[in-house]
């Protein structure tokens, strides 16, 4: 069975995996293929805001195997099917066969999890860390032996290379340990100490780093409110939202009433299962629920102060979500009742991933879709605008050199007069004009870069509109 979940869960993660790069990965892949490891460490760790363990491995991944669509994903594939499979370990551990079966059915098959083994980012790196930290910590509570101790203390440390948010597992650990101290082994109680030791040891030459990198992520949040809220929140409808995600992925509808009433069926069904886990509360719920809670709800304190709380950055607590759920669904000793909220809760991701594979404003942002029509439509008096200082990398990533393109501001938070200056030196020659909407609202929300446009003869004669991208206007004189 565990084989033909793993296979349904490799086929769906392979599929449409050749969508368009969207900004972050396309920034990643540009610099882990351009810089050195010195670098990537030390230079482009600290702007990203992430531990350096994922570019790390992407530099030697790439050298290998390219920079495709296919081949920078692919990690990521690997990965979270790893971790499908560590969540069955897991069940086992805590619960038995058919309850990690179920669970390993549901988060091979969840919406969520699928997009972002999916992407060429860091968080299933993370997750796939953290649910071996968590299958090495329960098996070491169970029996004691050496190579689950290095499997601790490895897996642990490079979790916290990973990302940051998976720092919020140690917390829950400690609080574990406290809570049921007098269930636990004293020799393996006692060695939890030297092992967190060791971990803090192995993790210390990031610390010294990571200063410099708080400071520059504070400095660009500060700069920016716009990005920071766009980075992460810290209102309550962003818990809410974090709940909408784990059950329905990433699919969303403009009208939030008509979005509410499509998802209450499925969330009510979650919630339900979740409401049972108490009832049968013990040692091993417990945990998962600490496991959900803990992260989630210091992520969205922590908020407050630094803007992190993003769902997908919490993908690493997807395992105990559905382990909850499962164990929820095998409580009850009726088989009727197991396999109707097991088919609803499969249908649930099911559907879910149907709409997300079927339409493409739910996948990634269409920059291949964006290039291909700036390619077929300009010519040699043909510029590209983008309203940054510089092109955004999606569009290099496709466009490789063909048509000339330009950042048409000079700063972040760009007056109207260094945007008059630098047009004038950009358009001199151009009679085509192609204007990136991407980003404006933040970068430039007065809107300076079409309304000078506009001022030095520019007509705008076709608008095209490209998914997550945006509008692409044209200008002509």
């Amino acid at each position: 069975m565990i084989v033909l979940i793993l296979t349904a869960g490799l086929i769906l993660r392979l599929f449409k995996i050749g969508q368009s790069l969207w900004l972050d990965e396309a920034i990643n892949v540009t610099f882990v293929k351009n810089l050195n490891l010195h670098s990537l460490v030390f230079e482009y760790s600290i702007g990203d805001f992430h531990p350096p363990l994922y570019h790390i491995l992407m530099r030697g991944w790439i050298l290998l195997f390219g920079t495709s669509e296919v081949a920078v994903r692919l990690p990521s594939v690997i990965l979270g099917l790893f971790t499908v499979y560590i969540t069955y370990l897991i069940g086992k551990k805590l619960f038995e066969k058919k309850t990690a079966l179920i669970a390993a059915t549901l988060i091979a098959t969840s919406p969520l999890h699928i997009y972002y083994s999916q992407e060429a980012r860091m968080y299933m790196l993370a997750a796939f860390f953290t649910s071996l930290s968590v299958y090495f910590f329960v098996s070491i509570l169970k029996r004691e032996t050496l190579i689950y101790w290095i499997g601790f203390v490895v897996s642990t440390a490079l979790m916290l290379y990973s990302d940051y948010l998976p720092y919020l597992i140690l917390p829950l650990y400690v609080s574990y340990l406290l809570i049921f101290k007098k269930n636990i082994q004293k020799s393996a109680f006692r060695t939890f100490l030297p092992a967190f030791i060791l971990i803090f040891v192995l993790v210390l030459p990031w610390f010294l780093i990571f200063p410099k990198q708080l400071s520059a992520g504070l400095s660009a949040a500060s700069t920016s409110p716009a990005w920071a809220a766009v980075v992460g929140g810290s209102a309550f409808k962003d818990l809410l939202i974090t709940f909408v995600k784990f059950v329905i992925g990433r699919i969303s509808h403009d009208n939030n009433l008509i979005y509410a009433f499509l998802f209450a069926p499925a969330g009510t069904i979650f919630a339900f299962l979740l409401f049972l886990s108490p009832f049968r509360m013990n040692s091993r719920r417990f945990f998962l629920w600490l496991w959900l809670l803990v992260p989630t709800l210091g992520a969205f304190v922590i908020s407050f102060f630094i803007p992190v709380f993003a769902y997908f950055r919490l993908i690493f607590v997807l395992p105990a979500f559905y382990l909850l759920i499962s164990a929820s669904i095998n409580s009850v000793n009726w088989p009727k009742f197991n396999r109707f909220f097991l088919t609803l809760v499969l249908a649930v991701n099911l559907v879910s991933l149907g709409i997300y594979f079927s339409d493409i404003k739910f996948q990634r942002e269409n920059w291949k879709g964006a290039v291909t029509y700036i390619h077929s439509v300009s010519g040699n008096d043909s510029i590209v605008l983008f309203e940054a200082s510089d092109p955004f990398p999606p569009f290099a990533y496709y466009n490789k050199g063909r048509v000339k393109a330009y950042g048409a501001l000079e700063s972040f938070t760009p007056g109207q007069g260094e945007v008059v200056v630098k047009l004038d030196n950009l358009t001199q020659n151009a009679k085509r004009v192609f204007l990136f909407q991407y980003l404006s609202q933040i970068t430039d929300p007065e809107g300076f870069v079409f309304s000078e446009l506009t001022k030095k003869g520019f007509a705008n004669v076709s608008t095209k509109d490209f998914d997550g991208v945006g509008f692409v206007y044209e200008f002509a004189r």
